[in-house]
């Protein structure tokens, strides 16, 4: 029988007490609660019967460490009913194994803890139960190298080719003096980086390169080239994207060399002041094309030169810039309809000689009287009308003494007086249109200062001077 387990006992009588579990048990070798040291007797029901247990606790030396709770022994004999002993068992009946923590009858104490030595016919001595060894921590994972994850990266972006080589191959050295993981990565580098490597070499060798080059510099001058509106500066040739100038907003125009062809050249801007909020269209118009004129004549200032497809044109903020700071008006000529020029405009006082410097703002004055023309009919506009002709009978009269005042060379100087004789008589038409009764005879004179101006006189002085000889092609209205 497994000394671990308990014979069953006699069956418990009225009166026995049996500890509860969970509270402390009172030892047989003490008194009750109250009665420590006071030996059991007979009168006591918890007693074990006979001298032997009673000689036996008195004897028994005290155990060191806490003493913990006992079970009954089942070879123990227990009281009977009241008054009344349990018969011994047979003759000469060995006594049964003692529980832990107890003496077997009529053997040496052993203290609590220690195994119980053999007896003739019992079994082996009890031993304290043993518990196992724990179990042993895992063995570390093997880490991934990390040449063998650069190697593969290298592989795949195809950047420097034979650095992938390089680091797969020392990848693949340390995994296997260290026993690291990675091994795969390792290899699929070195593959990828050497069809990568012949790549390049056949890149180069068949002069791909340099078409591929190409490509990248063309595409980025290209992208380099787009600019917003606000970024346009005097002298500035480009083209509108998916627009033309008729009037649609452009956020974004591709600026271009002017020599190629192009939409529209930028002759200046200027940045609007006084406002704080947006003022609108209506307001902001005629401010931007009354300074643009004055800044495309001083840009382009032969007119002739200027092709018949292009027309003074400008950019002015919208609501939505308006309200990111955009205040810059920008002032140039465009082409209509999305037609495109080749060559600049450009004929200011830096490209030019005195002579022609001279001549061609004397000429100007007169255009930019006509900018003063009223957009009403004159039944609309009489007052509007009446104030042009003083205008440009003034700018008749200046033009005059612009080109007199100045000592012309050779044959030149006979043409130009016959052109300053020309504004005189024309001016002397303009003041007589100013002060006109009615409309008949408003543009009776109006017509007779047109007439007094030869179209012959002013190509010689032109040819003379070197500059344009090609005739603007005449408003449809006026032609």
């Amino acid at each position: 029988m497994d000394p671990s387990q308990q014979q069953p006992g006699p069956e418990q009588q009225p009166g026995d007490r049996t500890p509860e579990p969970g509270h402390e048990q009172v030892s047989e070798r003490s008194g009750g609660p109250g009665e420590a040291g006071r030996p059991a007797t007979a009168d006591d029901p918890f007693a074990k019967p006979g001298p032997f247990g009673r000689d036996r606790a008195e004897s028994a030396p005290e155990q060191s460490g806490p003493a913990g709770p006992t079970e009954p022994s089942g070879h123990e004999r227990q009281p009977g009913p009241a008054g009344e002993q349990t018969p011994p068992g047979p003759a000469g009946q060995p006594a049964g194994p003692a529980q832990p923590g107890q003496p077997a009858h009529g053997g040496p104490f052993v203290p609590f803890g220690q195994p119980y030595p053999a007896q003739a016919g019992q079994h082996p001595a009890y031993h304290p139960y043993q518990q196992f060894p724990g179990y042993p921590a895992p063995p570390p994972q093997p880490t991934t190298n990390g040449f063998s994850i650069a190697a593969l990266v290298s592989g795949l972006v195809c950047c420097m080719p034979p650095l992938g080589l390089v680091l797969g191959v020392v990848a693949l050295r340390q995994i296997k003096r260290r026993g690291q993981r990675g091994k795969g990565m390792a290899i699929a580098g070195i593959a990828l980086s050497a069809v990568s490597t012949l790549l390049v070499a056949l890149f180069f060798a068949t002069g791909a390169a340099n078409d591929f080059w190409k490509e990248v510099e063309k595409a980025a001058d290209e992208a380099a080239s787009y600019q917003t509106v606000g970024d346009l500066r005097k002298g500035d040739c480009y083209n509108l994207p998916g627009a033309n100038s008729d009037g649609t907003e452009v956020s974004e125009i591709q600026v271009v060399d002017c020599a190629k062809p192009h939409e529209g050249e930028t002759t200046g801007g200027f940045k609007l002041t006084g406002y704080d909020e947006f003022p609108g269209d209506s307001v902001l118009e005629p401010v931007a094309e009354r300074r643009c004129d004055d800044i495309d004549t001083a840009y382009a200032m032969d007119a002739w030169a200027i092709p018949a497809t292009m027309s003074g044109y400008y950019y002015i903020p919208t609501k939505e810039s308006w309200k990111t700071g955009d205040r810059r008006v920008s002032c140039g000529y465009a082409t209509e309809g999305s037609r495109k020029t080749t060559g600049s405009i450009r004929r200011d006082a830096d490209g030019l000689n005195e002579n022609q410097t001279t001549y061609l703002t004397a000429e100007n004055k007169l255009l930019r009287a006509g900018y003063e023309e009223p957009e009403k009919d004159y039944p609309q506009a009489v007052a509007g009308h009446l104030a042009w002709a003083k205008v440009t009978s003034a700018a008749m009269g200046e033009a005059a003494a612009g080109l007199r005042g100045r000592t012309w060379p050779g044959a030149v100087a006979t043409a130009v007086e016959k052109r300053a004789a020309e504004f005189d008589k024309a001016r002397a038409a303009w003041n007589k249109a100013a002060v006109a009764k009615d409309e008949d005879t408003f543009w009776e004179h109006v017509f007779e200062a047109e007439a007094a101006l030869n179209v012959k006189s002013e190509k010689t002085i032109r040819q003379a001077l070197n500059l344009s000889t090609t005739e603007p092609v005449q408003d449809e209205e006026r032609a």
